[in-house]
């Protein structure tokens, strides 16, 4: 009898045992979830589809937090705001090797894009006070936020706006893309931290 009994639950054992591949392989149904919070969310940017690109695979840890959310989409935006810094400061050293006539204009681009790293940044840091903690209350420092975010994207917007009025070759619209790309990221971010960030 007691022979019975170890085999019996050696089988359930090893029955339970193997349903858990299984159980592991299928994704979590809240994991979806999560993405389709980032879906909606992008949804209310005026570039949902780039919005969603660049936030989907985060989705798991932003899961369906608003300051994850839009933490997330500054990290991602300080990261397009850097190459195109990098992009124009590389053009800028192959204009003035040749005396081109684009250099002031790639001088103000190179100076705007870093100001926009830095807004950046400053809003990034305001955001870890939204968790609690500062001697301002979280108000004041989502107001920070949107505005460090405005004043990177009206940054973003002059070095575009220069370019639209000089002379456009293979180079330029390299630093116009790289430029544009920021701008829209920058717009979605403070779509989001507008519309998803509420105290």
């Amino acid at each position: 009898m007691l022979r019975f009994a170890i085999l019996s639950i050696t089988l359930v054992a090893l029955i339970n045992s193997s349903n858990i591949p299984k159980t592991a392989a299928t994704p979590p149904s809240r994991y979806q979830n999560y993405k389709t919070f980032v879906k909606n969310a992008c949804n209310s940017t005026t570039y949902p589809i780039m919005c969603y690109n660049s936030l989907s695979s985060y989705s798991s840890t932003i899961k369906a937090d608003p300051i994850k959310l839009c933490t997330t989409s500054l990290n991602v935006n300080l990261k397009y705001a850097k190459n195109a810094t990098l992009v124009v400061s590389n053009l800028l050293k192959k204009a003035k090797s040749t005396s081109s006539p684009e250099v002031p204009v790639l001088k103000d681009c190179v100076e705007e894009m870093k100001d926009t790293v830095d807004e950046l940044k400053q809003a990034m840091a305001e955001m870890k006070n939204l968790t609690g903690g500062g001697k301002i209350s979280k108000e004041e420092h989502l107001k920070n936020v949107k505005t460090w975010v405005s004043a990177a994207l009206t940054d973003d917007t002059t070095c575009t706006d220069e370019f639209e009025e000089g002379e456009v070759n293979e180079e330029t619209k390299k630093v116009e893309n790289a430029v544009s790309e920021l701008s829209k990221t920058t717009s979605n971010t403070l779509a989001l931290i507008t519309n998803y960030l509420r105290f």
